[in-house]
């Protein structure tokens, strides 16, 4: 689904004019990126939670040239499915 399929669905469903539904997503977005930027996790009761999480650095091999190289640190963005979308996608799994 692309980002304009998801504006045109969101907007049928939520009977909204496509600028609004755009306007919303961008701010929903725009919010999220702000609030894991400064560490916190962010709670989408019934979907899910995003949260960032530190990877400290690491030794890598090169698989090819058997090169040790030095990986830094890097925080990464984290998201855990809440109990409704693990549940939905399980019904999926059943009814194929």
């Amino acid at each position: 689904m692309t980002n304009q399929e998801l504006i045109a669905a969101l907007a049928k469903r939520l009977d909204w004019t496509q600028r609004q539904t755009a306007d919303l997503l961008e701010g929903f977005v725009g919010l999220l990126n702000s609030r894991l930027e400064a560490g916190d996790t962010v709670n989408v009761q019934g979907f899910g939670l995003f949260e960032t999480k530190k990877k400290n650095e690491r030794v890598s091999v090169n698989p090819t040239t058997k090169q040790r190289f030095l990986v830094p640190p890097k925080i990464t963005i984290s998201f855990r499915p809440g109990q409704t979308v693990k549940d939905n996608l399980k019904k999926i799994e059943v009814d194929e």
